[in-house]
């Protein structure tokens, strides 16, 4: 008679139950990016600084579905792509592109996009 058996059975389950259940080393591609502050650039052709979270891993400027979009409507529509000048998972440096005025500023992470934050610019 084996004893051990249906403890050894509840073990084996209890255990690839919390191997399901653990959490992922990253965050899901899902994960909305979140845009906490914006500065306002002084001068024309000035650098926007925009810090919040989950901006990617910092090579977000150079893969085709992340960029940031300037100029947009509150929505996120219209606007323009911005020149990155660095990327970093909770802070973003850009050139502002000329003639952009008010709009609101947008971060799109691997085709995510964030919520809007207006913006100013010369």
């Amino acid at each position: 008679m084996d004893v051990g058996g249906p403890l050894k059975r509840t073990m084996i389950l209890t255990l690839t139950l919390l191997a399901a259940c653990a959490p992922a080393a990253r965050p899901e591609n899902n994960v909305r990016p979140t845009l906490v502050s914006a500065t306002a650039p002084q001068q024309v052709g000035g650098r926007l600084v925009l810090q919040g979270r989950y901006f990617g891993d910092g090579a977000g400027g150079a893969a085709e579905g992340s960029y940031v979009l300037v100029a947009a409507d509150a929505s996120g529509a219209g606007g323009a792509r911005a020149q990155v000048e660095s990327w970093a998972p909770d802070r973003i440096t850009l050139l502002v592109p000329e003639g952009v005025g008010y709009g609101y500023v947008f971060v799109v992470v691997d085709g995510v996009q964030s919520n809007g934050l207006p913006v100013n610019a010369p």
